[in-house]
C-alpha cells in the first residue's frame, strides 16, 4: 500500500472514531462467511456496526482521540464494534458467543467512556443495566411518591363520593338518614 493510501484511510478512520468513546475490541478467526453475516446483519438490527481495521493504521489514527488507551494495546486482528454503549455491545456479544465455533471469537477489550477495560471487564459490562434501564429505574423512584401521595388523595374522595352516594339512593327510595355523633 502506497504512503497517500496509507494516509487517506488514517484520516478516514480519525473522522469516523474521533467521537466514538464506547468500542469494544473483538477477535474473530475462523469463523465461516454465513455465521459472519448473520452476526453483522443482528449488528445493524440493533444500530451497532463490526469493522475490521488493520491494526499500524488504526494506532496511528486514535492516537490522540479518545480511543488511545486502546490503540495503545492493540495488537493482532482488530475487529471494533461500535454503535450504542459497551454495555449494550456487551449484552450483545454474550448472546452471540455460543453461536460462534469454538475457539475463533474472543473478547480483547474494550473501553468505556475513554478508560481501557479489559476482556474480563467486558464480561462483567454484559451483567450492567443499560443506561436505559438506569434511567427508567430513576424515573420510577422519582415518580413513585407522587403515584402514592395521588392515590391517597383520589382514595379519600372516593370515600366521600361513595358516601354521598348511599345517602342520595336512601332519599330517593324515602328512606330517613341517621345522624351520625
Amino acid at each position: 500500500m502506497s504512503k497517500p493510501v496509507k494516509e487517506m484511510i488514517v484520516r478516514d478512520l480519525e473522522s469516523r472514531y474521533a467521537q466514538q468513546d464506547n468500542v469494544v475490541w473483538v477477535e474473530l478467526v475462523g469463523v465461516d462467511g454465513l455465521t459472519t453475516n448473520a452476526f453483522r446483519r443482528d449488528l445493524r438490527a440493533r444500530q451497532m456496526r463490526l469493522e475490521v481495521v488493520k491494526t499500524s493504521l488504526f494506532k496511528r489514527a486514535c492516537q490522540r482521540g479518545p480511543l488511545a488507551p486502546l490503540a495503545a494495546v492493540l495488537e493482532g486482528p482488530v475487529a471494533l464494534i461500535t454503535g450504542g454503549s459497551a454495555v449494550e455491545i456487551a449484552k450483545f456479544l454474550e448472546q452471540w458467543e455460543g453461536k460462534f465455533p469454538k475457539g475463533s471469537f474472543r473478547v480483547r477489550g474494550a473501553v468505556l467512556d475513554g478508560e481501557l477495560l479489559d476482556q474480563h471487564r467486558v464480561r462483567d459490562l454484559s451483567k450492567m443495566p443499560t443506561k436505559i434501564d438506569l434511567q427508567a429505574r430513576v424515573l420510577r423512584l422519582v415518580l413513585s411518591p407522587g403515584a402514592q401521595l395521588a392515590a391517597a388523595a383520589l382514595s379519600g374522595g372516593r370515600n366521600i363520593a361513595g358516601c354521598l352516594k348511599t345517602m342520595i339512593e336512601k332519599l330517593e327510595k324515602g328512606e330517613e338518614l341517621k345522624k351520625s355523633a
